[in-house]
């Protein structure tokens, strides 16, 4: 359970070392908002939405529960509202200071989701899914920056069409390993998925510093 309390932050604490503690404070403050947002999904969730998902036996429908409820609905709102608050600086610029936001979001919504089930809490939960989110939430703002640096002419169609297959996987992964693990599927099949996923997100993040 620490693990899954405490990624986040921690993560969080680590990136803005390598980004030079000087910016801490702006850092901070930025995180420091992502927990309003969290706050406001997690209140909803409580009070007007079941706090159990009855797990489908359909791949789709657990797919499509995972994907909105955990993924495309917080992100969109939180770049949305990222990118209407900090409206002076460029897309690079706002790109390069997004993460800080999703961690504070992500740091209150992921241990929310997995404390309201019932005990016993699964590895998978404690573990995978937390790393995962903390990879998606680290890669994306890096492929979203330099998929925006391709925007240049002589930027080769090869390299755009990579960016934006890696996005698509960054995106759609956690979804897909998640409602694979739902459904019970070999547990080497959810481990290989897992260290794939999180090994291409850390390459990715070493190589675009």
């Amino acid at each position: 359970m620490l693990f899954l309390c405490l990624l986040f932050p921690l993560g969080f604490l680590i990136w803005c070392r390598a980004q030079g503690f000087e910016k801490f404070p702006k850092f901070a403050l930025i995180a420091f908002m992502g927990l309003f947002p969290s706050a406001v999904f997690c209140a909803y969730k409580y009070f007007f939405s079941p706090f159990y998902y009855l797990t489908q036996d359909s791949f789709l429908m657990n797919f499509f529960y995972y994907f909105l409820r955990q993924i495309l609905i917080p992100i969109a709102v939180l770049t949305i509202v990222f990118f209407f608050v900090d409206g002076k600086d460029s897309v690079q610029e706002r790109l390069a200071n997004i993460f800080p936001f999703y961690a504070g979001f992500y740091a209150i919504y992921i241990p929310f989701i997995v404390l309201c089930k019932d005990l016993p809490y699964p590895f998978f939960a404690l573990f995978a899914k937390p790393a995962i989110y903390f990879s998606m939430i680290l890669s994306l703002p890096k492929i979203c920056a330099k998929f925006f640096e391709t925007q240049k002419p002589d930027t080769k169609a090869l390299k755009k069409i990579l960016l934006i297959f890696a996005l698509v996987a960054a995106i759609l992964l956690p979804a897909v390993i998640e409602s694979l693990w739902t459904l019970g599927v070999p547990a080497f099949l959810t481990v290989i998925l897992t260290l794939a996923y999180l090994a291409a997100a850390a390459i990715f993040s070493v190589i675009n510093k």
